[in-house]
C-alpha cells in the first residue's frame, strides 16, 4: 500500500498540509505493517483502524488518516488494483463532532476594551477583523493593501482564499472598515506578520483578562462571524456566500448552534408563581 500511496502523491497536486497528512498515513502504515494491495483484507484494514485508535491520536485524526487511506484505495480500485467491496465491510472510525466555540457581541466588546501592550494590538485587530469578516488566519495574514477596493464609503476586499484556492469578493461591514482604517498605511500587507501558535497563545491570555471563560483560538473568530450573522436574521444562503462555504451543510451547522443557544436562553426565564394559571374547561 505504501508504494502505491507514494506513486499516488507523485501524480496529484495537493497542498503541503494535505501531503503531510498522507505522509503520516504512510508512517502509521509502515509501523502497523505494510502489505501488498492484493493481500489487503477486511481484517487487515479493521486492524489498522484499531491500531490508530489505540495510539495517542485524537478521534478526529484517526478519522482523517483512515479517510486518506480510503482515497488511496479508491484510486487503486479505479486502476483495477483493489476490490473496493473490502472497504464496505470495515467498521470505519466516526468523525468527531466538536462543539464550535464562538464569542457573543458582549464578549467581543469586553475583549476590545482590555488594556494590552501596543506590541499585541496587531493580534487583537486581526482577531476582531476576522470576527467581522469570517476570514481564516491565513487569509487575514495574507490580505494585501492592493486587495482593498474603495467605492465611496463602501469597502470591499478581493482576495485569494488559500484553503479552497478560489478568488472571493467580500463587502466589509462598517466595523471591519474601521479596523482597516486604523492600520498603518505603508507596507504590502494590511496586518503585521504573526505566527498562528503565538497568536493563539495571546488570545487565550486576552480571554482571561476579559473574563471570558472560553477556550478560543483564532478560528473562533470565524465561528463568531457566522453566528453573529444568523443571530441578526441574515438569510442562511447569504451567510453561506459570506462564509465562502461551497456546501450549505457547513453553514447549517451554525444554525443548529444558534437554535441550541436560543433554547438555553429561554430556559433561563423565571417562573413567576403569582401569575395565575387559568384552567381550561
Amino acid at each position: 500500500i505504501v508504494g502505491y500511496l507514494k506513486r499516488h502523491l507523485s501524480h496529484v497536486s495537493l497542498k503541503p498540509n494535505t501531503i503531510e497528512t498522507y505522509r503520516q498515513v504512510e508512517r502509521y502504515l509502515t509501523l502497523y505493517g505494510d502489505t501488498d494491495l492484493n493481500k489487503v483484507t477486511t481484517d487487515y484494514l479493521q486492524g489498522f483502524v484499531s491500531y490508530l485508535e489505540s495510539s495517542t491520536l485524537s478521534k478526529g485524526t484517526v478519522y482523517l488518516y483512515f479517510s486518506k487511506l480510503k482515497c488511496v484505495l479508491h484510486d487503486a480500485y479505479k486502476n483495477d488494483l483493489f476490490d473496493e467491496r473490502i472497504l464496505l465491510r470495515v467498521k470505519a472510525p466516526r468523525r468527531e463532532r466538536k462543539n464550535k466555540v464562538f464569542l457573543t457581541e458582549a464578549e467581543l466588546r469586553r475583549m476590545a476594551k482590555v488594556d494590552i501592550p501596543e506590541s499585541k494590538q496587531n493580534i487583537r485587530d486581526m482577531f476582531l477583523f476576522s470576527s467581522f469578516t469570517g476570514l481564516r488566519f491565513s487569509d487575514v495574514l495574507g490580505l494585501k493593501r492592493k486587495d482593498i477596493v474603495k467605492k465611496g464609503d463602501q469597502m470591499t476586499i478581493n482576495f485569494h482564499q488559500r484553503k479552497t484556492s478560489t478568488y472571493e469578493s467580500l463587502p466589509l461591514s462598517e466595523q471591519a472598515r474601521q479596523i482597516i482604517l486604523t492600520q498603518a498605511s505603508s507596507g504590502t500587507y494590511v496586518f503585521g506578520r504573526e505566527s498562528e501558535p503565538n497568536v493563539n497563545t495571546f488570545l487565550k491570555q486576552l480571554c482571561r483578562q476579559a473574563k471570558i471563560k472560553k477556550n478560543i483560538s483564532f478560528h473562533t473568530a470565524r465561528h463568531t462571524f457566522c453566528v453573529m450573522l444568523l443571530s441578526h436574521d441574515v438569510p442562511i444562503f447569504t451567510v453561506q456566500k459570506l462564509m465562502c462555504h461551497s456546501d450549505i451543510r457547513s453553514t447549517n451547522v451554525y444554525a443548529d448552534i444558534l437554535n441550541k443557544t436560543k433554547s438555553k436562553a429561554v430556559k433561563k426565564l423565571p417562573v413567576i408563581d403569582d401569575i395565575a394559571m387559568r384552567k381550561v374547561g
